[in-house]
């Protein structure tokens, strides 16, 4: 076919046009309900039809179909529809080939870039042998969201109502994104049943503090022998690292409890079975050394994911990549974890990550390429075409 005839429906001014005007939508975390409806009628306005599925209260997830012939694998593009809170960021605004304002590069920018390529399909006749999903969730970013959609959406992929059998996430480098650690947040907490009684009265090799000292060491000892073992090809090394520690009230008196907070990253082959086993040894071992109550708990856990270059989605990626820009695209790995750690783990679907850029999330100057985001157009419309297939050319 001839994929001209595709790339002519892509134009970047109207990319920018609605991007711009998508920004101009707060959608906060917990809020994102107008976020929600101005990417389904940016969808219904391209002509599909679209369901929105409140995952809670005027939180609804945005899902589209678009039918394949039939013959051919299922794809989902995913994004989000949150964005962190507004702040202090700079106002939305056009500046030459940037959009600027919260949510342009986190994700809003990839969102329009994946309506634009489905359109161009459609405007081209193209028709794919296997179906086509365009998805946009919510409770995307942490604190305040706790991945209700993302784990909604899983329940869809769970039950086979959206069938896919791999996602692509409209966000990220322009790379193809294909590996992440996994990550929790640990909690040691740390008790001294005598109380809150005076220093004076106590050796200090008896001191939380004093155990407290030698857990930190302890840790600093394992990020060096992390360091020197093979780190992940893609995604690097495993990882600990500490961010609060907090104890004691007066500065002679015992501090009878202690709690130490902070992230451990682990890579792709070590499981979250092992990082349980790995803190309850620690927490068993200086109780028996300290006579002291030493307990953990994990949060946020995510186990890390993988999708081989040699799966077809990536295999799709690569040559539509390879197809646009004329150049090999990079396939890396990152110690970030995001919903591809859940669809992978836990809906078993492989995904991979493509984005116009990953420089500015979360910052107050948040910007995205208008250029970059009709490169990112036309690859999702030739990878939709190399996964899905064209009828009578998937058995």
């Amino acid at each position: 076919m001839d994929i001209n005839r595709v790339f002519r429906h892509i134009d970047p001014e109207a990319i920018a046009r609605d991007t711009l005007a998508f920004v101009e939508v707060a959608s906060e975390t917990g809020s994102e309900g107008p976020g929600s409806a101005f990417l389904a009628g940016l969808l219904e306005r391209e002509g599909f039809d679209v369901e929105m599925a409140d995952v809670e209260p005027e939180r609804p997830n945005v899902y589209a179909r678009i039918a394949g012939s039939g013959g051919g694998p299922t794809l989902a593009f995913n994004g989000h529809t949150d964005t962190i809170p507004i702040g202090n960021s700079a106002s939305p605004a056009r500046d030459g080939d940037w959009i600027v304002g919260r949510g342009t590069e986190d994700m809003k920018g990839g969102l329009v870039a994946m309506v634009h390529a489905a359109s161009a399909l459609r405007k081209a006749n193209v028709t794919l042998a296997g179906d086509l999903w365009l998805t946009g969730v919510i409770g995307h970013e942490a604190p305040e969201g706790k991945k209700e959609g993302p784990k909604h959406f899983i329940q869809q992929l769970r039950s086979g109502k959206i069938p896919a059998s791999a996602i692509i996430i409209v966000e990220g480098p322009c790379a193809i994104w294909a590996a992440s650690l996994g990550s929790a947040i640990f909690t040691i907490e740390v008790r001294d049943d005598r109380g809150p009684i005076h220093t004076i009265k106590i050796p200090y090799e008896t001191n939380p503090a004093y155990w407290v000292g030698r857990l930190l060491t302890e840790f600093q000892v394992r990020e060096e022998q992390f360091k020197n073992q093979p780190a992940h090809p893609l995604c690097g090394r495993q990882l600990y690292n500490v961010g609060a520690v907090h104890g004691g009230d007066y500065m002679n008196r015992l501090p009878a409890f202690f709690k130490i907070t902070g992230t451990r990253r682990w890579t792709p082959g070590v499981s979250l079975s092992q990082i349980h086993a790995e803190f309850q040894e620690i927490c068993n071992r200086y109780a028996s050394q300290s006579g002291l109550r030493w307990s953990y708990f994990l949060e946020g856990e995510r186990e890390p994911f993988e999708t081989p270059p040699g799966h077809p989605i990536m295999q799709a990626l690569i040559a539509s990549a390879r197809e646009v820009s004329g150049q090999t695209p990079e396939i890396i790995g990152m110690g970030l974890t995001g919903d591809a750690n859940f669809y992978h783990n836990d809906a078993r679907v492989h995904t991979a990550y493509y984005g116009p850029a990953h420089q500015t999330a979360h910052s107050d100057h948040e910007r995205v390429s208008i250029s970059q985001l009709a490169h990112c157009a036309r690859v999702y419309a030739l990878a939709a075409i190399h996964y899905c297939g064209k009828p009578g050319a998937v058995s």
